[in-house]
């Protein structure tokens, strides 16, 4: 779970925990004073508050026991409406019928607050165990006798309730079960594009996807965008003396270089073979020179002792010339860095 979510998920606990308070506390006050509050109801309300209280007082105060007020809080009120339930045969008829819609209305919070507090099947589990005990608290109600006196009425309406209960309960369960799976499509659908449009080598960035990103840029252009491109002199001598084992090794530790070189919001990637392109927006030529200057410097630093160095091609483009323009041209200048003896930085001028 990346942080945003996580503390999402903490606010949205939080708030959960702090309605339940003022809930608790404005039903209690308003059948207090109506004098449609049960003897149950009577007991339970100061205790369910009080545990809600100390929950939302060691979720905020004690990161490492949040688990610890999340089930506190969850079970409290699983076992008021629970035992709740036990409590209908006992009810005065006065206010019964309040008290069984006011408790069953109340129920399927108990499911939605286990899927906010809980992973996927921790919180399927615990929701369905506790609609179960409520299954299992009306059995024990009707078995003891506590239903005689009731009509249709009551008897519709908590079937009613249940069937509502049971139904919440299933697409709740179906829609953490289905948004998992997207989730899990969607992060394959990343790994597999990262594939596509990274170098396996280096990591850095492919040809194709690096072609994306100026392709991107085109679309809508802000400001200049410096293309560097890169090319390792000797290289090849490297790969025949020591074996494309080391060359790769070599590869590797010059891209580190590279990456540690450029500025954040630069984009390095791999353009074929010993040749990489650097992609810098909101640079201008001069600027973008002192930038190649500082990855010749860096790699020659590195891959001395290899008889390694490094030309460098640079251009400025405004997205509005062309692509292949822009291109043939930083490579026109680094096959002059080239011929003007290697080891060196080239200029071509922006592309318009």
């Amino acid at each position: 779970m990346n942080r945003r979510l996580s503390a999402q998920r903490r606010l949205v606990a939080r708030l959960l925990m702090a309605s339940g308070i003022v809930c608790s506390g404005g039903l209690w006050a308003f059948e207090f004073r109506t004098g449609l509050i049960s003897t149950y109801d009577r007991d339970a309300y100061p205790i369910l508050i009080g545990v809600f209280v100390l929950s939302l007082g060691i979720h905020c105060a004690l990161p490492a026991r949040r688990r610890v007020a999340e089930w506190l809080a969850f079970l409290a009120y699983a076992l008021y409406c629970i035992l709740g339930i036990l409590s209908f045969g006992t009810l005065d008829p006065a206010a019964r019928l309040y008290t069984i819609a006011n408790t069953l209305q109340w129920l399927p919070l108990v499911y939605v607050t286990a899927f906010v507090f809980f992973r996927k099947w921790e919180a399927i589990a615990a929701a369905a165990t506790v609609y179960a005990l409520a299954l299992l608290a009306l059995a024990w109600m009707v078995a003891t006798g506590g239903t005689q006196t009731w009509d249709m009425i009551y008897g519709s309406l908590i079937v009613n309730s249940y069937l509502v209960n049971l139904l919440m309960l299933a697409m709740l369960s179906l829609f953490i079960l289905t948004n998992q799976a997207f989730e899990d499509m969607r992060e394959q659908a990343m790994v597999l594009e990262s594939v596509a449009f990274s170098d396996a080598l280096t990591g850095v960035a492919n040809r194709r996807g690096l072609e994306r990103i100026l392709e991107r840029y085109a679309a809508q252009p802000a400001h200049d965008m410096a293309l560097i491109l890169l090319d390792l002199d000797n290289f090849k001598g490297v790969n025949d003396r020591y074996g494309h084992v080391h060359g790769d090794q070599v590869l590797q530790a010059i891209v580190g270089a590279l990456r540690q070189t450029l500025r954040g919001a630069d984009q390095l990637g791999r353009w074929g073979g010993d040749e990489f392109l650097v992609l810098a927006e909101n640079t201008g030529l001069g600027e973008a020179q002192m930038l190649a200057e500082r990855l010749r410097r860096a790699v020659g630093r590195l891959a001395a002792a290899e008889g390694v160095t490094l030309s460098a091609g640079v251009t400025t483009w405004d997205g509005s010339g062309g692509l292949e323009e822009a291109l043939r041209r930083v490579d026109g200048a680094l096959y002059s860095a080239k011929g003007d003896g290697r080891d060196r930085t080239a200029l071509a001028q922006p592309v318009s």
